[in-house]
């Protein structure tokens, strides 16, 4: 069950999730979100979880959540308030399913807390650089984009690369792009393969993406070594960069 949470801050999106979700209330919550991110530059999201499964639930309902809603770039933080320690702990995986902006959990005891950070005034150019996806295997580094890589992403991802191979000459890597509307994949990959001096470190290269934005890259066929996949397959990436 799902229940929209009027706030007086306009641009704080909360919600209240018991038990489950279904089809309808992610429908309301994507609505309710999209319409705060037409009114406004920046937006918060509260999400209060009560007696809400387990961690694969809630991965499972922020991986629609992420193929529904398209104005990630508008997003700042989110507070998840929840009864579940255990959601508490895995708050680190939070940047894996919803990257480029700043995630916290709390109890349901802190709930005053939680709207005091989200209330907190935004640093300038927060949540517009390159994340870092945590919840990586080991010798896989994973980064994720909004819509595509400044000269900066690719000096940063050349700079991670270059410390990863010191320690493991195999060096794999997972790139998310989470908005439809940037660089097409193959000019990306281009991109990519120029700007970072030793791209040809990468045994493996996974790039994921909004299905509709993998189609732009038309009859391009990359290299054995790197493949496209949807957003929704994120797992069947992961599992061919093992």
């Amino acid at each position: 069950m799902v229940a929209v949470i009027s706030f007086e801050k306009e641009n704080l999106a909360g919600f209240q999730v018991q038990h489950y979700i279904d089809e309808a209330g992610l429908r309301m919550i994507v609505q309710e979100m999209e319409q705060k991110a037409k009114a406004h530059p920046k937006i918060c999201l509260y999400f209060e979880f009560e007696q809400f499964g387990d961690w694969d639930s809630v991965q499972s309902f922020f991986d629609a959540l992420k193929l529904r809603f398209h104005s990630w770039n508008k997003v700042a933080r989110y507070a998840i308030v929840t009864d579940k320690e255990w959601v508490k702990k895995q708050s680190r995986l939070a940047n894996f399913l919803t990257p480029h902006f700043e995630v916290k959990a709390f109890g349901m005891a802190d709930k005053e807390q939680a709207l005091a950070w989200l209330g907190r005034p935004l640093a300038a150019g927060q949540g517009e650089a390159l994340s870092v996806l945590e919840a990586m295997p080991r010798h896989v580094l994973g980064v994720a984009t909004l819509d595509g890589l400044s000269d900066e992403d690719l000096q940063q991802i050349d700079h991670m690369l270059e410390e990863r191979t010191m320690h493991s000459q195999d060096v794999r890597l997972y790139l998310e792009v989470l908005q439809p509307n940037g660089a097409a994949p193959d000019v990306l990959w281009e991109n990519l393969k120029q700007g970072v001096a030793h791209h040809n470190k990468f045994s493996k290269v996974a790039i994921a993406g909004h299905e509709e934005w993998l189609q732009r890259s038309g009859g391009y066929t990359p290299s054995h070594h790197v493949r496209f996949f949807k957003l929704d397959e994120r797992d069947t990436a992961i599992d061919w960069l093992r």
